[in-house]
């Protein structure tokens, strides 16, 4: 044979090779309790790790979103707008805070429309020069 032969050992059983299998029964009898709390409590922590990881993710992304959301709202309502805005008592006042937050929306529209159509004028302004 090109490989050699294979020699799985002389054929003789050594006599403490059925003591081995019986000496790791007894250990898995005797430690078998705790051998199932380790089980359970390493996959419970495995689980809990996992849990916990997924949570703080979550609520890292959600205190972003809530600061998002309060800058945003800072940016197109002003507290003076919404203090008119929560009179809820006085009709008066809750049309006028309305009226002073449609304006300032019309306004930041028009601004943002303005800044578009000057960016638009710019690159045509910037392809006829350079063709």
């Amino acid at each position: 044979m090109p490989w050699g032969q294979r020699s799985f050992g002389d054929g003789r059983l050594r006599s403490d090779a059925f003591l081995k299998p019986l000496v790791v029964v007894v250990i898995v009898l005797l430690v078998g309790p705790d051998l199932v709390a380790l089980v359970e409590l390493t996959t419970l922590l495995d689980l809990l790790g996992a849990t916990l990881f997924v949570i703080a993710f979550a609520v890292g992304f959600e205190l972003l979103g809530v600061a998002a959301l309060k800058w945003l709202r800072r940016l197109l309502l002003p507290p003076e707008y919404l203090m008119l805005i929560e009179m809820r008592d006085r009709p008066v006042v809750v049309a006028f805070g309305l009226l002073y937050v449609a304006g300032y929306v019309f306004i930041l529209a028009a601004v943002c429309l303005s800044l578009c159509l000057l960016s638009y004028a710019g690159a045509l302004a910037l392809v006829q020069l350079v063709a």
